[in-house]
């Protein structure tokens, strides 16, 4: 099976440093809590103010390199792959931002010991990228993206993250990444 999976708050708990960040430096770029009334947009890669964007171009890197790993996920991807499943990590982290996505992600997921068999980068509407490369199953934290999978025939599952927590949607929800280990299994 070709499994995909989204990186930032699936695999990865970013949200939680987004926060710290805005926190820290919301000061430096605004007197009205901008960044912190934007945590949600950032999250998204919705960057519509030019602040916004001017803090994320500054920290993005040092973020990526922050966030830590969400309980297991090494464990269950290293399971997935050794019972011959194709693992594909899909991402919208843009050259725009930083710099060179693909390089500083590749070197997060080394120092992480993250091991997969495709890393895309800057694909900010995922299903088309799936569609070509015959994903099975797409594993992501945006109900917009899971939901799009769905309708265009590729099983997902949305993993619950701190932005879509309380939000509805007609995809499989997960908590945990030994949650989405059972369900793949139960597939297989």
């Amino acid at each position: 099976m070709k499994i995909g999976i989204d990186i930032d708050d699936t695999i990865t708990e970013s949200s939680k440093v987004i926060k710290e960040f805005c926190y820290k430096y919301d000061k430096d770029y605004s007197d009205n809590n901008l960044l912190i009334n934007s945590i949600n947009d950032i999250m998204r890669g919705f960057l519509k103010d030019d602040i916004v964007k001017q803090f994320f171009n500054d920290h993005c890197v040092e973020i990526c390199n922050t966030i830590e790993l969400k309980d297991n996920v090494k464990e269950v991807i290293d399971k997935l792959r050794n019972e011959g499943n194709k693992i594909y990590l899909i991402t919208a982290r843009s050259d725009k931002f930083y710099g060179d996505a693909r390089y500083h992600t590749s070197k997060y997921l080394e120092n992480k010991n993250i091991n997969y068999d495709v890393l895309s980068t800057g694909q900010t509407f995922k299903v088309e990228y799936c569609k070509q490369e015959g994903i099975d199953l797409m594993i992501d934290d945006a109900i917009d993206t899971v939901e799009n999978m769905k309708e265009n025939g590729i099983n997902s599952l949305l993993f619950t993250s701190e932005i879509n927590k309380d939000k509805e949607t007609s995809v499989k929800r997960v908590n945990n990444w030994l949650e989405v280990y059972d369900i793949i299994h139960n597939m297989n």
